[in-house]
């Protein structure tokens, strides 16, 4: 377990930053007192010895509804798609593990990959796309998977948001009881207003928090190119190029809000295919990615 922190910590120190900050403000939140910042360190312990545990990959397989592959049919089409390009993985990237070949119980076209272990895909992906362009999916999970932007998944979505709950649960509480009592107790306008400027203080640590979501969305998307990029090298360009086309065709360009693009963990399919579309062109390196989504 502490030899894949040290490993995370290496390759994402972007995510420290912020969890720091992150535990800086919740602190803040519990009252700034000394046993605050026990307190909440205690609580982003645990859930960082949940994230690098073989328990946070099992959770997340189960909040994305992954399952082994069970049936024959399952095995015989999927089986020798994956171990192709596994295969291929494992001479660019020796020091891959084992990593399980899986569905996701839904008819929406997508693939994942989750942990050290998982790579998945949709039934939605299997009706929707040919073997080439489902190696080519596999190809760009594996990616995620030999660069370590899985377990940074892990870090942000389980290991903050268990932390995150229980933040909300504790200042949620604390502020209806603060509010009760200054009703009970009859202490009137100016306990009252005290409260709601304590809870404004929140709201802006809130905003903080938000902030920082976005910025950890920019290094997300940019994990996406460089996972395109590894597929490509693989030999799946124009593969995954296809499968590109295919889903924005599916999508027909659909807009989204401007807080969906402020923290999208993807870019816009549009721009990922120009990019895979000027490497196979023969520039043979990923050209600078734009940070928008």
């Amino acid at each position: 377990m502490m030899k894949d922190f040290v490993k995370f910590a290496k390759y994402n120190p972007l995510y420290l930053v912020c969890s720091a900050i992150y535990y800086v403000l919740a602190s803040l939140l519990f009252g700034a007192r000394w046993y605050s910042f026990l307190l909440a360190g205690v609580f982003y312990g645990v859930s960082l010895l949940v994230v690098f545990s073989p328990l946070g990959e099992k959770l997340l397989r189960m909040v994305e509804q992954v399952r082994p592959l069970e049936v024959q049919k399952e095995k015989e089409s999927l089986f020798p798609i994956f171990n192709e390009v596994y295969e291929q993985a494992k001479q660019k990237n020796p020091e891959l593990g084992h990593i399980e070949m899986c569905l996701i119980e839904k008819m929406e076209i997508n693939a994942c990959a989750i942990g050290k272990h998982t790579v998945a895909v949709t039934k939605g992906a299997i009706e929707t796309f040919g073997e080439d362009e489902l190696k080519a999916l596999i190809a760009h999970e594996i990616a995620h998977i030999a660069h370590g932007d899985t377990t940074a998944s892990l870090y942000t979505w389980v290991g903050n948001g268990i932390f995150t709950v229980f933040i909300l649960m504790t200042r949620g509480l604390v502020f209806l009881i603060d509010f009760i009592m200054a009703l009970a107790t009859g202490s009137g306008f100016a306990r009252i207003v005290l409260i709601c400027s304590k809870f404004s203080f929140e709201l802006s640590i809130m905003a903080l928090m938000f902030l920082m979501q976005i910025v950890i969305s920019i290094n997300s998307r940019k994990n996406e190119f460089r996972a395109d990029q590894y597929a490509f090298e693989l030999g799946y360009g124009e593969e995954l190029v296809e499968a590109f086309y295919t889903l924005d065709k599916i999508n027909m360009g659909g807009e989204r809000k401007l807080t969906k693009k402020m923290t999208a963990s993807h870019p816009r399919l549009t721009v990922r295919i120009g990019k895979l579309e000027e490497l196979l062109d023969g520039q043979g390196a990923l050209p600078d990615c734009p940070l928008a989504p």
